[in-house]
């Protein structure tokens, strides 16, 4: 019989987004190997909160979505990834029995989400065994409290995690999680331009609306390193359209994939300033393309950023941050130092590997006990 295996995600995306990201990549793959597999939608998710808890509101805005769908034949969701043709994208009204019963019987489920992991736990025709929680960030938005994604964790749903500081929060519940790192596509991204001929003055960084992102810390670091360099130049890449920027910014939104390397490989240094990251996919990308990385100390850029692969500088300080940027243009070796440093560190975080862990502990043939 063929195996079956089904992501549930918190909602219909339609732009670039981590989390979604590797949920892909991991789709992808166990499609390669001859998995059914299905992307789950739910419509109730992406629309409900806690100030509007009016099933009606929900139920109207839900046929509004199928009335689109009928019109333009189809509903929008991961348009901006590969997706194997072969994966079947599920669309549905909430992740629940009813809704989910005919659709996934014999499957093995994975929550990607708070949301999805209290989805799933409620699902009673899926045993226990065959549900998992993919646990990829301390999802404090959207209302949520901490509680409750501490009571996520005490589901009884299998655990993985991308970061050894998420699983020391599954931990303090009394929980266990499996650390599967994520990997980074090399063929995507590619070390194409000298370490060592890059012009110093030459910064990249991402622009995110996300408050934890800290663009705002990065942005007036530079501006102090400006004050001393007047031939600072930045470019900015992201999905938002373009913020309002200094002249000595460029902005790229949504870069295709010669542009996206383009950016890394011409920057010196890649600046980062977040105070909470799942995991950091962006300083792994700028370390594989040969970027000196200057970040703050903080959760997942700690999995990839130590004292021989980056500049680290404490969260909130951006003097610390300038300082950082300042010394790494005024001392190239330094800078060339860890940027070599950090490319060869980063080639262990593979595909494969993440994957044979993940295909592992999903078939039940590794310990959920790592230590």
């Amino acid at each position: 019989m063929k195996k079956k295996i089904a992501f549930l995600l918190p909602g219909r995306d339609t732009s670039p987004c981590g989390g979604y990201k590797i949920a892909y990549e991991y789709a992808n793959r166990f499609s390669q190997i001859g998995y059914d597999v299905a992307l789950v939608y739910p419509h109730i998710e992406t629309f409900f909160s806690k100030k509007n808890k009016n099933i009606f509101i929900q139920v109207k805005k839900y046929f509004g979505m199928l009335i689109k769908w009928k019109l333009k034949k189809r509903l929008k969701a991961g348009e901006w990834f590969s997706i194997s043709s072969q994966i079947q994208k599920i669309h549905i009204f909430k992740i629940s029995d009813f809704f989910l019963r005919k659709k996934l019987k014999g499957y093995k489920i994975i929550a990607t989400a708070v949301e999805t992991a209290y989805a799933l736990n409620k699902i009673s025709f899926i045993p226990d065994a065959d549900k998992f929680y993919f646990i990829q960030d301390f999802e404090q938005w959207n209302g949520k409290t901490a509680e409750e994604i501490y009571e996520s964790y005490r589901f009884p749903l299998k655990k993985i995690v991308i970061a050894p500081w998420l699983q020391k929060e599954v931990e303090k519940t009394g929980n266990t999680a499996f650390l599967i790192p994520n990997g980074f596509d090399f063929n995507y991204f590619k070390l194409t331009q000298s370490i060592e001929k890059r012009s110093p003055f030459e910064i990249a960084m991402l622009y995110h609306k996300d408050d934890r992102k800290r663009c705002c810390d990065s942005i007036d670091a530079l501006k102090i390193v400006k004050t001393y360099i007047p031939q600072l130049h930045v470019t900015m890449f992201g999905t938002p359209e373009k913020p309002d920027l200094p002249e000595w910014f460029s902005y790229y939104q949504c870069p295709d994939k010669e542009t996206h390397n383009s950016i890394y490989n011409n920057a010196s240094i890649f600046v980062a300033a977040s105070n909470v990251e799942g995991f950091g996919l962006t300083i792994g990308e700028a370390m594989i393309c040969g970027c000196c990385i200057s970040c703050t100390e903080t959760t997942g850029f700690l999995c990839m950023a130590n004292n021989t692969t980056a500049l680290l500088s404490p969260v909130y300080d951006v003097k610390k941050l300038a300082d950082n940027i300042l010394l790494l243009i005024n001392n190239q070796k330094l800078r060339i130092e860890l940027a070599e440093n950090g490319h060869n560190y980063i080639q262990q975080f593979t595909w494969e590997n993440a994957f044979s862990l993940f295909k592992n502990f999903i078939e039940g043939n590794t310990f959920n006990d790592q230590r």
